[in-house]
């Protein structure tokens, strides 16, 4: 018999997010070995205290639902897999199941208010998500569920263990890596300047990203900068940064990670970080702070440079490291691409599958 899963989303997405494209690869390859899915998601809740966005999100969640599969253009997901997006997430807007994902700690207080019927519940831990949360009382609570976990990293694990969480209760299931899409550029293809994200969420730190490439640039005043995000460009964002909004997979490949000598990751905390590893699968020198997430993938001087968080001054040192010495740069970058070589989606998705066979 099939096994039916439910993933439990807080929201439709807006824009390409790390922790929804997890669930929508899950769901695709979980659908291509025979399970039923479902992926349930709130209708935006702004509330009207900002009326004109209350109002242009709910109308834009209305319209989605009639075609959800055609609204999530970053990413293609298998017809198969049915999306849902509800008033509100109670029990009495889930389907009957087998076992029922939680995707986020809001999602995860779900959980206690389940039947039977819904299926046995689980946690899919993809971030201490204590950014913009403050009082992180509420994250820890539900992160103590007693509930089986499954969490994308080594970090994350050791979250939980310092929350109290049996380790009994905890299994991890690394992401994987489209490796199809995020690859080398040809032998010989020229690399130059550095790429970076560049967000609003105080978790990317991207301040201190842009305070790291102006030091970088007193002593490389020819630095190129590419930069990609989800919002328009910044209007004070200088000129010699090149800005992409929106990209994500072959685009994002081609014109960020490529044609970059090196990559840097400037967060304060990830639960995994795919920007990290699509830069280094691309074969990019990685620079990154010590975040937690990247730090499974990520190891100092063998094929990353890692630096504190915070620190604008040891960025800029690390990237001049890089631009300056093209062999520890070459080393890196070579050390890299093994690295990835080993991230694989369809083996994630089967050691998922096996955590919720034994769950359920």
């Amino acid at each position: 018999m099939a096994l039916r899963v439910t993933f439990v989303l807080p929201v439709f997405p807006r824009a390409p997010v790390g922790g929804f494209r997890v669930v929508y690869e899950h769901a695709n390859r979980l659908t291509a070995l025979g399970c039923q899915v479902t992926v349930v998601h709130e209708r935006w809740r702004e509330g009207w205290s900002r009326p004109l966005r209350h109002l242009r999100e709910a109308a834009r969640d209305h319209r989605h639902r009639r075609a959800p599969h055609r609204a999530i253009d970053w990413l293609p997901v298998d017809p198969r897999v049915r999306l849902l997006i509800v008033p509100a997430l109670t029990p009495a807007h889930l389907p009957s199941g087998d076992v029922v994902v939680a995707t986020h700690w809001k999602t995860a207080t779900l959980l206690p208010y389940l039947t039977p019927a819904h299926g046995s519940p689980v946690h899919l831990v993809q971030g201490y998500e204590t950014w913009n949360v403050p009082d992180p009382a509420p994250v820890h609570q539900a992160l103590r569920l007693p509930f089986p976990k499954i969490t994308v990293s080594t970090h994350l694990t050791r979250v939980l263990s310092d929350l109290g969480v049996h380790s009994g209760q905890i299994t991890t299931v690394p992401n994987g890596l489209d490796r199809t899409t995020y690859r080398p550029p040809p032998t010989g293809a020229p690399r130059a300047g550095v790429a970076f994200l560049l967000s609003d969420s105080a978790a990317k730190d991207s301040r201190t990203a842009l305070a790291a490439l102006h030091q970088v640039r007193a002593h490389h005043p020819a630095l190129l900068a590419r930069a990609f995000g989800v919002a328009p460009r910044p209007r004070d964002l200088p000129p010699w940064i090149h800005y992409a909004q929106g990209l994500t997979g072959e685009d994002l490949a081609a014109q960020v990670y490529r044609p970059s000598a090196v990559f840097l990751c400037s967060s304060t905390t990830e639960g995994w970080g795919f920007p990290a590893a699509e830069a280094m699968a691309c074969g990019t020198a990685v620079v990154s702070t010590r975040n937690g997430g990247v730090e499974d993938f990520c190891h100092h001087n063998q094929n990353a440079l890692l630096v504190e968080v915070g620190n604008p001054t040891a960025m800029a040192n690390a990237i001049r490291r890089l631009l300056d010495d093209e062999p520890l740069r070459t080393r890196l970058s070579t050390a890299g691409l093994a690295t990835t070589a080993t991230m694989d989606w369809q083996q994630s998705t089967a050691a998922l599958l096996t955590a919720l066979k034994a769950i359920s």
